[in-house]
């Protein structure tokens, strides 16, 4: 009997470290994710809540960018896909535009803009200064757009604040508790660990949930359709991220909205296949 008992744990313990080694295996595959959740560049005044202007073609917000990009490249999260806040229907001019860009010739595109806001979108936002910034340091050939651009009827949402007193004060504190603290750091890396953390990400997410989803006039429930929109809009643009990766991708690289941050850290942290990195690992690092 002794000799089966025997030959039973070696089996059990065998079958224990493959279990086990699987296990760390799988762990390992996990896609990495550096999720920055941003300000608009351009600053084009959308968002329900706005923001102070920041010259990003400054000097040295120029410089912070190049420090970040640098911090980003030197990491061992190195990204293997950027994926950027733009029009996912119009991904071959967001291509054609970057390849402009890798050939430093970008500036052939913008300068037929004659309309100023659209002009500073290209020139200005986001997509161009930090997300073809960081493809190109990568040497990457393609850049990967994500947003569905579905309508989101603020509009509504406020008349429906407007017509209750009540409703309108909270806004209004709504909207003086969510300061400019984070966009009077000193520098733009501080800036976006401040708009990263973790409350500041709850806030934004909470603005839905507590505040704009019980809006409603003559029980039309127009805070709810909006707050369904919203996630639908972003698990549109979750999809897309998911359907664009490569077999080989091992870490993404994700530049969107703090809006939409907020939501997909919430999908990364329910979503088996991904892993999120801590931004304080790379925007801290030497």
């Amino acid at each position: 009997m002794k000799p089966k008992k025997q030959n039973m744990r070696k089996i059990s313990l065998i079958l224990f470290l493959i279990l086990f080694q699987f296990s760390s295996v799988s762990a390992q595959e996990k896609i990495k994710v550096i999720l920055l959740g941003t300000y608009h560049f351009n600053n084009p005044g959308n968002d329900i809540i706005k923001q102070k202007e920041r010259n990003i073609l400054s000097k040295e917000n120029q410089q912070d960018l190049d420090n970040i990009v640098d911090k980003i490249n030197s990491s061992v999260y190195k990204p293997d896909q950027i994926f950027v806040e733009s029009n996912f229907n119009e991904k071959k001019e967001l291509n054609a535009n970057y390849q402009l860009y890798i050939k430093n010739q970008y500036h052939k595109f913008t300068d037929t803009i004659k309309r100023e806001r659209t002009k500073r979108f290209y020139t200005e936002g986001e997509t161009s200064q930090l997300g073809f910034r960081l493809a190109k340091k990568l040497k990457h050939q393609e850049i990967y757009p994500i947003d569905s651009l579905m309508v989101m009827r603020f509009d509504i949402l406020l008349k429906g604040v407007n017509s209750n007193p009540k409703w309108k004060k909270e806004f209004s504190e709504l909207k003086a508790s969510l300061s400019d603290k984070c966009y009077e750091k000193s520098n733009l890396s501080e800036i976006f660990l401040c708009m990263n953390e973790k409350s500041e990400l709850d806030d934004n997410l909470g603005f839905y949930i507590s505040f704009a989803n019980k809006i409603m006039v003559n029980k039309d429930y127009s805070g709810s359709n909006l707050v369904a929109d919203w996630y639908k809009r972003n698990l549109i643009m979750y999809s897309n991220i998911q359907n664009q990766l490569k077999p080989d991708t091992k870490s993404i690289f994700i530049l969107v909205g703090t809006g939409h941050a907020a939501v997909f850290k919430h999908f990364f942290e329910n979503d088996k296949n991904f892993e999120l990195v801590d931004l304080t690992k790379i925007l801290n690092s030497k």
